[in-house]
């Protein structure tokens, strides 16, 4: 029995106010909570913990993991040094120990961290002769627990006299003698065990640990006298139970597909439940189909096995967009809770920003409190608070969010490696992989690479991946095995795994004839029609206006979907439409519009319009939806590349801009996608069709800006767009000045011609091969820069991971990024209403205005009567905060910007303390504008901006004069 008496316990390491805890009670609660997390753990994750020490010679798994207990006890070694103890006032601490014994001084290391590496290092290297490096690895692990990496000695003050050295030391001995461990046993670890993997789940475990050890409200501050360890363990043990960290609970019944899906599975599908039956499950799995082929199902079937036959710890699933993680959150929800797969109390979270503000994650919310509340309640799906905080999102057992969440695990962040930690032994899916930026897929290989040395395994779904993206992201991952993966190359649609070895296999997906033929009204049609229009930049909106508009009288009913490429153009294009409906007020036309420039209440409203009107029938998949336009009803729906991806919906017919190749196949995907309806089309729309309106084949441009407005430039290279521009004229006929295609068939020919070797496509264009040229260096200067941003897997041992070297990134929060996008400003559009400032979602003119039917208005929330307590002293209200974030809107104008960024550092306003607004982290980013009883902000030598309740943010350049 250790001895609770001892000096060491006089001095605190936690308190508030009224009460302390003993630095070495604390140390001994995250040990406790680091135990039970890990008995928690899948065997194959609990070994990259133990694995180095059993190398040891005589070191069995108990003793092994005593090693890693003690560790991570001696985290917080460095709170035993004047720098820390005299952070109280001394009228406090002089209650605690002698302070002319343990005297304070200049200089002392005030950082725990710090003081901790140097104590810990000069103990283990002095006393037992402990190998430098070996030390310093297992050392930094630990003490790096605050986020910053520590591991170097240089970088801390003075730890205190011989006093104070001589309780630190005791403080040590004391708990190396609870562990009972022999510390010479460390002479026998060569630092080379300590690998990059080790260091960072060890990292990521003690974080963990020590943040829920240091949540008093479950342990409570006492006396040494007080602290009983038995209660202080079962404590521990029930928190590790509730929170389930690392652990999900499920039946190991073998999957049925019939009996979770309404469905027979097709060939994709078959072809996966074959997978999981082999003997060897594959690592990485990329599965390359068509739009609407059932992948989403095809890989909940792959992670479902891993997770409950394979014994892996969890599922993160990473999406492109906020959007789309939104619908992917409802489906793997709806999936979890199936009866048939026996989940219990999995922890299932929405992982971006706006999750809060997502229907269905708050239900789950609010149904975990009250389940929480009543003993013996359990549900098969749960979200608990704890987990809604910044860090914690990714220790949750299922979580769905942007696939940014994702690359800052591997990217030098503050607590990169909780994340890491969070991600280890679990399922990663990939959806939409296609559509990252060069950038994103750098550090994405750099992640997967992380991943492969975690033991998660990783399934990747793309329509229209390019062969070269393909053969990178199983090489990334395959690296752990060898730097040579080769792909197999067979015709798509394909399923291609590794599993190990320098061979990636590849199976083609063959449709049993007679099935596809029962099935074909759950899925899109495999054959299109596109058809190409000459147009020039300026008619190329009011010509698709008249096109879609005759397309839609001549229907009679359906519904028609128009796709720009810039907010602006979406703007253009609805105000035509809106100026026909209103001109012919009978025409049975109805216009729904939707980019990004909506407030956030207002974008998730429409989507749910779009969902409600054009979506699957809400019970009965097979079934028309009730709400869609039949008879004499046209609907056509405008918006940007927000249409391309996020939602599930059905169009008749499609008109859209040029795009790069992958995303018009991507965007032909929502035409007839659910051909159950194919009954109510129109004798006029009888053929699945895509319009295409770009430039002829003898004025393609030298410059694609001049064309579209340079907000494409940004977003599409102009070499790509040349190169599919002359594709596409390339296969039309010259009467009609169209074709078919076949998704099955010509895929991988269409993607693979634009994206493979276009340096050489396009010298016939001396402008396009120049541009084609600068992309090539300009994706070698983004690599430079994404380099410099990850944690890198490559490295070999923590000591080139590290380089001892904080100053990378001390200012994280500034200098990364996850995305290449154009400086941006977050604004919460305010009006003044009575004399009251409030969100202008609640106003009564934007709310009138505001597209909607009044099945869905009766559906959302009434706002709160209650005024916003803007007049506070220290934070606003979290439900006020909730309010104002459905009023943000993010603008990129550069001038915009400029204006807005002067502004904050004004800060002209005088309903909200600056200091108030700031505080709450939501609103931390975010400046507030005051718009006018018309909806308008006027900035002088800036412009207007304008909240039109139906087009959206209207901005408008240098309408004010000077």
């Amino acid at each position: 029995m250790s001895d609770f008496n001892c000096e060491i316990f006089q001095f605190w390491g936690k308190a508030d106010d009224h009460n302390t805890l003993p630095a070495v009670c604390h140390m001994l609660d995250v040990a406790f909570v680091a135990r039970a997390i890990i008995n928690q753990l899948a065997e194959q994750e609990r070994a990259i913990i133990i694995d180095p020490f059993l190398s040891i010679e005589g070191v069995d798994e108990e003793e092994a993991t005593s090693i890693v207990l003690l560790l991570i006890a001696l985290h917080d070694i460095g709170k035993i040094t004047p720098g820390f103890q005299y952070k109280l006032p001394v009228e406090r601490i002089d209650k605690l120990f002698n302070i002319h014994h343990f005297s304070n001084f200049e200089g002392a290391e005030t950082k725990h961290g710090n003081a901790g590496f140097v104590i810990l290092h000069d103990y283990l290297c002095d006393k037992y002769a402990v190998n430098k490096n070996t030390a310093r690895v297992m050392i930094s692990a630990v003490a790096s627990h605050h986020g910053v990496f520590v591991a170097n000695k240089a970088q801390s003050g003075s730890c205190g006299d011989k006093n104070w050295e001589q309780l630190q030391v005791t403080a040590i001995e004391w708990l190396v003698s609870y562990f009972s461990l022999d510390l010479h046993l460390l002479n026998g670890l060569h630092s080379k065990s300590l690998t990059p993997t080790w260091f960072s789940y060890i990292a990521g475990l003690c974080s963990v640990a020590d943040w829920i050890g240091s949540d008093k409200s479950h342990f409570c501050y006492c006396e040494a006298q007080e602290y009983v360890c038995e209660k202080r363990q079962h404590t521990a043990n029930a928190l590790a139970d509730e929170l389930n960290i690392k652990r999900i609970l499920a039946t190991n019944n073998p999957f049925r597909f019939t009996g979770v899906f309404a469905f027979k599975p097709n060939a994709l599908q078959q072809k996966i439940l074959k997978i999981i039956k082999s003997k060897t499950l594959p690592w990485i799995t990329i599965i390359e189909s068509g739009m609407g082929s059932g992948k989403t199902e095809a890989a909940q079937i792959l992670a479902d096995h891993f997770i409950r036959q394979a014994g892996h710890s969890g599922l993160y699933v990473a999406m492109p967009s906020q959007a789309t993680v939104n619908q992917l959150y409802k489906r793997m929800l709806k999936f979890l809770q199936h009866e048939a797969l026996g989940y219990q109390n999995v922890e299932m979270h929405l992982k971006h920003s706006n999750a809060d503000f997502e229907p269905n994650y708050e239900a789950l919310r609010l149904s975990s409190i009250d389940s929480s509340n009543e003993k013996n309640s359990a549900l098969s799906v749960r979200a608990n608070q704890w987990f809604t905080s910044k860090k914690h999102g990714l220790l949750a057992g299922v979580c769905v969010g942007t696939i940014d969440q994702l690359l800052m695990a591997a990217m030098l962040y503050k607590h990169n490696f909780v994340r890491l930690f969070g991600l280890a032994n679990k399922v990663l899916i990939l959806d939409e992989v296609h559509s990252l930026q060069s950038f994103q897929l750098d550090l994405l290989k750099n992640t997967l690479y992380w991943m492969a040395k975690l033991k998660v395994r990783v399934i990747i779904l793309s329509a229209t991946l390019p062969r070269t993206m393909l053969v990178e992201l199983v090489k990334a991952y395959g690296q752990t095995v060898t730097k040579e993966v080769e792909v197999e190359n067979k015709p798509y649609p394909r399923v291609t795994t590794y599993s190990s070895g320098a061979l990636a296999h590849s199976h083609t997906i063959t449709d049993d004839k007679d099935l596809y033929e029962k099935e074909i009204v759950s899925r899109p049609p495999s054959k299109y029609e596109i058809k190409l229009h000459a147009t020039s930049p300026s008619q190329c909106v009011s010509t698709m206006a008249d096109d879609v508009l005759a397309t839609a009288k001549k229907a009679g009913t359906g519904v028609f979907v128009c796709i720009l490429n810039t907010v602006s153009k979406v703007q253009e294009l609805s105000k035509l439409i809106a100026r026909h409906c209103s001109e012919v007020p009978h025409s049975g036309i109805e216009l729904l519009t939707f980019h990004a420039k909506y407030p956030l209440a207002t974008r998730l409203s429409i989507e749910k319009m779009i969902e409600h009107l054009v979506g699957k029938h809400p019970e009965d998949h097979n079934s028309i939806n009730p709400n869609r336009p039949v008879k004499d009803k046209c609907l056509i729906l405008i918006g940007s590349q927000v249409l391309e991806q996020s939602l599930d919906y059905d169009a008749c017919e499609m008109f859209t801009q040029i795009a790069p190749i992958d995303l018009l196949l991507q965007r032909v995907g929502r035409v007839w996608r659910h051909q159950v309806n194919n009954p109510v089309r129109s004798e006029f729309t009888q053929v699945p069709r895509l319009n295409v309106y770009l430039p002829s084949m003898d004025k393609i441009p030298n410059d694609y800006g001049d064309w579209f407005g340079h907000g494409e430039v940004l977003i599409y290279p102009s070499h790509i767009l040349a190169v599919t521009t002359r594709l596409l004229w390339e296969s039309a006929n010259v009467e009609g000045n169209a074709f078919e295609i076949d998704i099955n068939r010509d895929m991988d020919n269409w993607i693979n011609r634009v994206y493979a070797d276009v340096e050489q496509q396009v010298t016939w264009l001396e402008q396009e091969y120049d541009k084609a040229f600068e992309y090539r260096l300009d994706k070698r200067t983004q690599f430079t820069l994404a380099k410099n941003m990850m944690f890198d897997a490559d490295k070999k041992s923590v000591r080139d991971l590290l380089k001892y070297n904080n100053s990378e990134i001390d200012h994280d929060e500034v200098v990364l990024s996850t995305r290449l996008t154009s400086i941006s400003v977050q604004l919460v559009f305010l009006v003044v209403e009575e004399g009251n400032v409030i969100p202008v979602t609640e106003f009564s003119i934007y709310k009138q205005g505001v597209q909607g039917l009044e099945v869905l208005l009766s559906e959302c929330k009434q706002e709160q009567e209650y005024e916003i307590e803007w007049q506070v002293k220290q934070c606003l209200q979290k439900r006020d905060i909730a309010r104002l974030k459905q009023s943000m809107i993010s603008i990129s104008h550069s001038k915009w910007v400029a204006h807005f960024k002067e502004l904050e550092a004004q800060w002209p306003y005088s309903f909200v303390a600056k200091s108030v607004w700031q505080r709450s982290p939501a609103l931390f980013n975010c400046t507030p504008v005051i718009l006018d009883k018309s909806l308008v902000y006027q900035a002088e030598g800036v412009g207007e901006l304008k909240l039109d309740p139906k087009q959206g943010l209207i901005v408008s350049k240098n309408r004010v004069n000077s």
